[in-house]
């Protein structure tokens, strides 16, 4: 590959997850594709040189975060809130080097450690989190927001999964324009899969999303969970609403109950890990919440008319 215009440096925190990293490679990739250029370039890192262990377990090899030069963009990725922990020498190490970027993105986890780094003080930020008070708590001066992913300035920030897609498009599109943006979308939609992929997914519009706030939060929670899910009455406690209203919600703006609906998210989520990193259809599977490779095989059948398997040797043959 020749040198290209900008870097992005993906820093991979421990646990991270497969699918925003996904997010930020592919969405190079793509664009490096529908502008006929090598105009963006990645590389993995971490403050030492090593392997970084994600969520799925998977080892990622990394280089030391100061041998990059000449840097574009930092994307640091995380993963569940479950497993995140400060780290003090990241923290203070990025207190020295933002200046650096033209541009600093958080995805899932990554978002609590640019907020603890003080770099979203008086910035609007999407974080991710199980508890809102705790938010707001712990980080008062950030301009908490609700939606999944949210841009201000030089900071970008993600609450996880398919969140990650929607905001590396946004980021690029704001460089190369709104047909820009456009053709990177129809490039997942069509690109990847050869024509429409069968989905019954309706996706909320940007007017339901600010007159629908508690259904807006919950089709969120269930994409910012992905390999753990929750249920359907944890959902509807957390939005502040009965179960029977969130099912009501779903069945009139979604056409949809919620449980069918956060087996869509997690089907299409596998089949971005598929198309995206090289994960086995057990990693995967565990990964999307589901027991084992089998029972996401019967699901994923069910869905798209073929297993992972099928669809990934059908991929790598019009490869």
């Amino acid at each position: 590959m020749q040198k290209a215009h900008k870097r992005y440096q993906v820093l991979l925190l421990p646990g991270f997850s497969n699918l925003v990293l996904g997010a930020v490679t592919a969405s190079v990739m793509a664009s490096n594709s529908i502008l006929g250029e090598e105009m963006y370039d990645f590389s993995f890192v971490a403050l030492e040189a090593g392997e970084v262990i994600a969520e799925a377990g998977n080892p990622v090899v990394v280089s030391a975060i100061d041998e990059e030069t000449d840097p574009f963009c930092l994307v640091i990725c995380g993963g569940s809130p479950v497993s995140y922990q400060q780290d003090p020498l990241l923290l203070a190490w990025l207190k020295t080097n933002a200046y650096r970027y033209q541009h600093i993105s958080g995805m899932a986890t990554g978002s609590l450690v640019m907020a603890d780094a003080g770099l979203l003080n008086n910035h609007k930020a999407a974080l991710h989190w199980w508890d809102e008070a705790y938010l707001w708590e712990h980080y008062p001066n950030v301009r908490h927001s609700s939606d999944s992913f949210s841009v201000d300035r030089t900071r970008s920030t993600c609450r996880g999964g398919s969140s990650g897609m929607d905001m590396m498009a946004f980021l690029l599109a704001q460089e190369h324009g709104a047909d820009f943006g456009e053709s990177l979308a129809q490039h997942f939609i069509r690109a990847r899969v050869g024509g429409t992929p069968k989905t019954h997914r309706v996706l909320l519009t940007p007017q339901q999303q600010n007159e629908q706030p508690r259904l807006t939060e919950a089709v969120q929670l269930m994409e910012a969970n992905i390999e753990e899910p929750l249920s359907t009455d944890d959902i509807a406690r957390h939005v502040g609403v009965s179960r029977r209203q969130l099912e009501r919600l779903f069945k009139k703006h979604l056409s949809n109950v919620p449980s069918k609906y956060y087996q869509t998210i997690r089907l299409e989520a596998a089949r971005s890990m598929l198309y995206q990193t090289e994960l086995s259809v057990i990693e995967i599977a565990m990964q999307c919440g589901y027991s084992s490779g089998a029972h996401l095989s019967t699901s994923y059948r069910n869905y798209f008319g073929m297993t992972p398997s099928e669809e990934r040797k059908r991929s790598m043959l019009r490869g």
